[in-house]
């Protein structure tokens, strides 16, 4: 039985600004992925750029991590957090996550999606990766797209959550043809990566592509590399017939 828990989360950002529509959501070790909507703050607290926000959730067990979204909506700028406190009111529990990072496409490391460990006595934190993920695109004539495209790795402690893939570290137009575009995705560290969710979303004319496969390291400078063939197209007439498809590591 999920018992009911009734919480204070504390959104404490560097800026005056808006209070964005968040998506909070924690990793635990038993119960998998809990997620808040955060639309409106319960409670501004007087000049101290501090959001109070009391939700009722089932018991999140031991949260290792939180990931914090929000929505690119028109007039957005961006939003600075520099903290995140979770209690339970119960026990009076708490967890602290120190961000202090921008939640923008336009400054920083232009993300809309951060993920932070949870720091406590008794647990080594875990380390934060930018993923390398690179998705070759295949030397067919169509294979590239101009669609949007995301991605989602799943590893043994965990997801990333959908990512999109939007600012390739290559020069150029993003997956043309017999072409290798490389992104930084942010994460906490998932341990061994056991598979990969890629797909689009059809936008624009022959939105369809051909992906030889997608490969993973865990930095720029790490050697360990996984490997996530296809061969195939993400198309709604060819190949899998299918614009979006899961490809496990070799």
């Amino acid at each position: 039985e999920i018992k009911r828990v009734a919480s204070i989360i504390t959104l404490i950002p560097a800026s005056n600004s808006t209070f964005p529509l968040f998506t909070v959501k924690f990793r635990n070790s038993t119960l998998g992925l809990g997620k808040i909507s955060l639309s409106e703050p319960a409670l501004t607290v007087p000049s101290s750029s501090c959001y109070l926000v009391q939700v009722e959730t089932g018991d999140l067990g031991e949260v290792y991590k939180i990931r914090v979204s929000c929505d690119d909506v028109p007039g957005f700028k961006g939003w600075h957090l520099k903290s995140f406190h979770l209690q339970e009111l119960h026990t009076k529990q708490e967890l602290n996550f120190e961000c202090n990072c921008w939640l923008t496409l336009r400054r920083g490391d232009k993300e809309l999606v951060k993920e932070f460990p949870a720091v406590t006595e008794d647990q080594k934190t875990l380390p934060v990766y930018k993923y390398v993920v690179s998705v070759h695109i295949g030397d067919r004539w169509g294979a590239g797209t101009f669609a949007n495209v995301y991605i989602t790795l799943y590893g043994k402690r965990g997801d990333t959550g959908v990512r999109k893939l939007h600012t390739s570290l290559m020069k150029g137009r993003k997956f043309q043809r017999n072409k290798v575009d490389s992104f930084l995705v942010e994460a906490v560290s998932l341990s061994r990566l056991q598979k990969v969710v890629i797909g689009h979303d059809g936008e624009g004319y022959g939105a369809g592509m051909y992906l030889k496969m997608i490969t993973v390291k865990e930095s720029q400078d790490s050697d360990k590399e996984w490997v996530f063939p296809l061969w195939n197209w993400l198309d709604t007439h060819l190949g899998l017939c299918e614009t979006v498809c899961e490809i496990v590591t070799v």
